[in-house]
């Protein structure tokens, strides 16, 4: 009865030790998963974060996806304002927004964000999302703010999204310069230069990022 006894507290304690390998196992992948996720996401938005763009990119290339970046106009002031709790709350609504698009949406930091187009009219989506996001904002404090967006559009590029995200830059800093408000790349009129008066823009830094994706 001893040996019985015995057998059945062994197979109880393989049972258990089986149980917990399982567990374990499962929240390290769990915990993988969400670092993972963690990585390719921004933090405050939930948006792709610049790796995230890239990761996006490699996925849908051949699709040849339209590029698109985007610069808030008038945020500033609802920092300055309002402070930058407030400006947070516009990021988040305009990120909200830019989740409508087809395909993926990124922050690329501050209030610059980036998108990979899959629609087959780009330039009247990205005039639909000027429009969603030039509507007002509900702050806290019951003031409602609002914020309009240059966009930048360009197509996919052979030389890959770091070409596609600087041309798409230089069609977003016409639409800043001229208030055209959304503006597709045109080789005779957007050049790419950094020089004042215009500022140095963030998307340049993903070029060594993208290299690295590689």
């Amino acid at each position: 009865m001893i040996d019985h006894l015995l057998s059945g507290l062994f197979l109880v304690a393989g049972l258990a030790l089986f149980v917990w390998h399982r567990y374990c196992l499962y929240v390290a992948r769990y915990e993988l998963t969400a670092l993972q996720h963690a990585i390719l996401r921004d933090p405050l938005t939930g948006l792709a974060n610049r790796a995230g763009l890239v990761d996006a990119w490699t996925q849908l290339a051949a699709l040849r996806p339209w590029v698109v970046v985007l610069d808030l106009d008038g945020f500033k002031p609802v920092n300055d304002t309002h402070g930058h709790a407030a400006g947070d709350v516009v990021l988040t609504a305009v990120a909200q927004r830019l989740r409508r698009v087809h395909g993926v949406s990124a922050r690329l930091g501050g209030d610059e964000f980036a998108a990979l187009l899959l629609d087959a009219n780009p330039a009247t989506a990205a005039r639909q999302l000027a429009a969603a996001i030039a509507a007002p904002v509900a702050l806290p404090s019951g003031v409602a703010v609002s914020v309009t967006a240059s966009i930048g559009l360009a197509p996919a590029s052979p030389s890959g999204l770091a070409a596609a995200l600087a041309d798409a830059d230089a069609a977003m800093y016409r639409a800043k310069s001229t208030r055209a408000g959304v503006v597709a790349f045109d080789p005779l009129r957007d050049d790419h230069a950094t020089t004042d008066p215009r500022p140095a823009l963030r998307v340049r830094d993903l070029a060594p990022a993208v290299g690295v994706g590689r």
